[in-house]
């Protein structure tokens, strides 16, 4: 993480925060990461040296200023000005992560081979915040490589319940086994 990508994560915050619009524009960030998942010419368009910064900004005010927090549609147009722009993903996350740590949020990822049900994420939640005693939040990623189970990434750790794990342990144990 680039210590300027930091210092406008923080200005951001410091703005959300006494506007108490800290959720709002973290939820608008999940629709420009979806967006930029889905149209990755978007970032492409937007950092394009040739195009004029006015243009960028009229596409950044026709996508979002509708729906976005004019705090963030604000802070686009500043990132515009000051060609920063192509730190917007590193933005977002050191903006993600104050906003958690502001409300004491552990976020993680989990990885599954298929989909989890509402009711099988309520659970792992539930038992992650329980192990851990903070509030966990868990993303949801499809990883059909671990065949079955599920892979916890939390901060630094990772939990890994998969059966790709368990049938790498278990040929480690029978390969190791003496017989006799």
């Amino acid at each position: 993480m680039s210590k300027i990508a930091s210092t406008y994560a923080q200005a951001l915050f410091d703005a959300a925060l006494e506007s108490n619009v800290l959720e709002d524009i973290k939820n608008d960030f999940n629709v420009i990461r979806s967006v930029m998942k889905e149209q990755p010419q978007f970032m492409e368009i937007l950092t394009l040296p040739k195009l004029d910064k006015n243009d960028k900004k009229e596409l950044i005010k026709t996508i979002f200023s509708k729906d976005a927090s004019q705090i963030l549609v604000n802070f686009l147009m500043v990132l515009i000005d000051k060609d920063r722009i192509n730190l917007l993903t590193e933005i977002m996350i050191a903006y993600n992560e104050l906003v958690n740590q502001h409300f004491g949020i552990l976020e993680g990822t989990v990885y599954s081979a298929v989909a989890l049900s509402e009711g099988q994420l309520t659970e792992l939640t539930y038992a992650f915040t329980k192990k851990l005693n903070q509030k966990v939040k868990l993303n949801v990623e499809i990883d059909p490589s671990l065949l079955g189970g599920y892979k916890v990434n939390l901060g630094n750790v990772v939990y890994d319940n998969s059966i790709k794990l368990q049938l790498k342990n278990l040929k480690n144990n029978l390969l190791n086994v003496e017989l006799k």
